[in-house]
């Protein structure tokens, strides 16, 4: 059976083409009546009209691009896009991801995106821009949105979870739990970058300070440099052999994700050091990792934030927000939580 027209619909309804390209597309100047016809006229002869084909003639895209610092099956990568669909999709709005892992990637992202404008408003997902590359964005005249940016500075929107609250909620726990000595675990990061993560790090240096710790009682622990991202176990050897050989002897560590401080603490148990008893460990995300592992963490959610995101897009170019997603001010900052489980313990040094 030969697919349906919008010749066809426009013979079935008794109108012109372009009066059914006005209804179906639901421009204000047709009225209810003739749209309620063109329409049922559609819905007989199965005829929708091509997203292409509408754009061109509204000139929007009906494209959003979530633009992530990491790899797609990431747990917040995946579920900032399962988020971020969920609000856009209904919406008639198509959400196509892109990857950049470092900063030559960025570049050429960014270099080819002024030529390509094949999108009405762009999220930008965890790591932050540099000057050149924020001037590159502003110039294209595309609304952005951060999610869990370091700084919302390039961005017209952005959401977040604060850093800096989950890091003094998780310093403040060790600090209770009677540990004198605390470090930082993270995987390196290059110097041109700069990542969610990278925040976590200041952040956490802020907190210790905060809660009396001085520079004898603070360790910060980086994997070696490297280009592509570690296996999770060499990471965690890696972080590991520098806690083991610190002169300040840290009786706990905050992790940068679920993920890193998992392999934390199989890497610590491998060393005959037992978890919590001799070594605690926070984990930050509260990942379904987390749960499995029992981990002690920083409670994030990344699909609230994703749906948070993708209601600002649609605020900044002028669309209704669906009633059951919350948007508040155009920046905003989520207070994370502290779980509790099984992977911190009191000191007793």
């Amino acid at each position: 059976m030969a697919r349906s027209t919008i010749a066809d619909v426009a013979k079935l309804a008794g109108v012109s083409q372009a009066t059914v390209s006005r209804a179906l597309r639901g421009a204000d100047n047709v009225t209810e009546r003739t749209r309620q016809k063109v329409e049922q006229a559609a819905d007989q002869l199965n005829f929708t009209l091509s997203k292409n084909a509408s754009s061109l003639a509204s000139g929007k895209t009906m494209r959003v691009i979530l633009l992530s610092s990491g790899k797609l099956n990431d747990w917040f990568d995946a579920n900032v896009l399962e988020g971020v669909y969920e609000v856009l999709d209904p919406e008639g709005y198509d959400v196509s991801p892109a990857v950049i892992l470092g900063k030559e990637e960025a570049d050429a992202y960014f270099a080819q995106l002024p030529k390509n404008r094949n999108a009405d408003a762009i999220i930008v997902s965890s790591f932050q821009l540099d000057g050149t590359l924020q001037q590159q964005l502003k110039g294209i005249d595309m609304p952005s949105v951060g999610v869990n940016i370091p700084s919302a500075s390039f961005c017209d929107a952005s959401v977040e979870a604060d850093n800096f609250g989950g890091m003094e909620k998780a310093v403040r726990l060790l600090k209770s739990l009677g540990h004198r000595s605390i470090a930082f675990a993270v995987d390196y990061i290059p110097t041109n970058m700069v990542y969610s993560t990278s925040q976590r790090t200041e952040a956490f240096l802020e907190a210790a300070e905060q809660n009396g710790y001085d520079e004898d009682h603070i360790d910060i622990v980086s994997a070696e440099p490297h280009e592509r991202p570690l296996p999770l176990s060499e990471l965690a050897s890696q972080l590991v052999a520098q806690l083991l050989s610190s002169q300040r002897h840290p009786t706990a560590v905050c992790a940068e994700t679920d993920a890193v401080a998992i392999a934390l603490v199989k890497e610590l148990r491998r060393q005959h050091l037992r978890v919590p008893e001799d070594v605690s460990v926070i984990g930050f995300d509260d990942a379904n990792i987390a749960v499995a592992a029992d981990l002690t963490t920083i409670h994030q959610d990344p699909v609230e934030l994703g749906r948070m995101a993708a209601a600002k897009v649609l605020q900044l170019l002028g669309k209704p927000i669906p009633t059951d997603v919350h948007v508040g001010a155009l920046h905003e900052s989520l207070e994370p939580t502290i779980v509790l489980r099984e992977t911190t313990g009191r000191s007793d040094s």
